[in-house]
């Protein structure tokens, strides 16, 4: 190491609410405890509050355009902020980020750590602006083989390494009873059954919360009293208020609720009994000990258990090449099941914890990326 206690800087787009931002904040915390000295920079976001809780400076770079103009006031301010604290290596986490720390890490003889948290456009011409960085991390087997395949990446310096969760903060014992956070959310006490969707309100995200809105609405002919929290903002939000808005008028009752951002997810989580959601999402409600439901955009894997996990593991736990359509008929299929089952609830909630806690544990994340700066940094 060129210091005993070395600096990194981790360069996200941004630090709103999403899978890959939510990362950053785990592993730089994750690092810091292991000794680094570690700063980021990004577009911002209500995140960084995360950062600041924790003793960690966030300064302010437009890395989450690919305007020229933006991209150049980014390049300015990184390389300001390798010279001003004389960084030791930079870990950027997308494609724009990426591309502008090539030129700076090469300019400064520093290495370049690259990670992939999903399946990034490839061909023309994006293949030009994707990157390897002196090493990749994938999140997943799947990006791993996709990132090979379509950017021509050199396989031998590509590790996977998972999503990591502060397993304390996502603890079952750790926060209040299931009835008391449900009196804070001032959810009523006739609700018997609380599920979850918990995503950014993008695109076919918000999509997969109308499908999730639909499917609540309909099992609430069978369960009148349970009710849908959809946790999460951003560009098509207003889509998915308005479906709720049209369900509780038509039932005259409130069955979705939309909550926009939510920065106290373990708090949610544990006023719920079934979660449904992808990636980072899943991961906390498995790590809550409670039932998770795969499902998005590209289908549903149904609940995490023993028979899938292999397959959710080498995905991330995304709904690529899911078995099932991602139809609000499977969806209530799935949800139907689990219900009226208790028992069978709280076996899959055990099993999801376990393997959050083997696998997937801010810990062991930290750890395992830091055998990686180590490589780099003695090479």
């Amino acid at each position: 190491m060129a210091k005993s206690k070395a600096s990194v800087l981790m360069l996200p787009m941004s630090l709103d609410i999403g899978g890959a931002e939510t990362h950053v904040v785990s592993l730089s915390k994750g690092l810091k405890s292991l000794g680094w000295e570690v700063y980021v920079a990004s577009h911002g976001g209500q995140r960084v509050r995360d950062l600041e809780a924790a003793g960690i400076p966030h300064f302010y770079a437009p890395l989450h355009s690919r305007r020229p103009l933006n991209m150049a006031r980014a390049y300015r301010v990184i390389s300001r902020l390798v010279d001003t604290y004389e960084i030791d290596l930079i870990h950027a986490h997308a494609r724009i980020p990426i591309w502008i720390a090539e030129k700076i890490a090469a300019k400064r003889n520093i290495p370049l750590v690259a990670t992939y948290h999903g399946c990034f456009k490839g061909g023309f011409p994006w293949v030009f602006f994707s990157r390897q960085g002196d090493r990749t991390i994938a999140i997943s087997e799947v990006i791993r083989q996709y990132i090979v395949r379509e950017f021509g990446f050199d396989a031998d310096k590509i590790t996977v390494i998972p999503n990591g969760i502060d397993v304390g903060v996502f603890n079952p014992h750790a926060h209040r009873t299931r009835a008391e956070t449900r009196q804070a959310l001032d959810i009523a006490e006739n609700v018997d059954a609380v599920i979850a969707y918990v995503s950014r309100m993008d695109g076919d995200l918000a999509h997969a919360a109308v499908v999730a809105a639909e499917t609540v609405s309909e099992l609430s002919r069978k369960y009148p009293d349970i009710m849908l929290l959809v946790a999460g903002d951003g560009s098509d939000f207003g889509i998915v208020k308005t479906k709720a808005d049209e369900i509780n008028s038509r039932l005259d009752r409130e069955v979705i609720r939309c909550l926009g951002f939510v920065l106290d997810i373990p708090s949610l989580l544990a006023a719920t009994d079934i979660v449904l959601g992808m990636s980072r999402a899943a991961l906390e409600a498995m790590a809550m000990a409670k039932p998770v439901v795969i499902f998005g955009p590209e289908g549903i894997f149904g609940p995490v258990s023993p028979d899938n996990i292999d397959m959710l593991e080498k995905r991330n736990y995304v709904s690529l090449d899911a078995p099932y359509p991602p139809t609000s008929e499977v969806l209530y299929r799935f949800i139907d099941e689990l219900i009226p089952d208790p028992a069978k609830c709280a076996i899959l909630g055990d099993f999801g914890r376990q393997m959050v806690v083997e696998r997937h544990s801010e810990e062991s994340v930290a750890k395992a990326t830091e055998r990686i700066y180590r490589e780099i940094l003695t090479m």
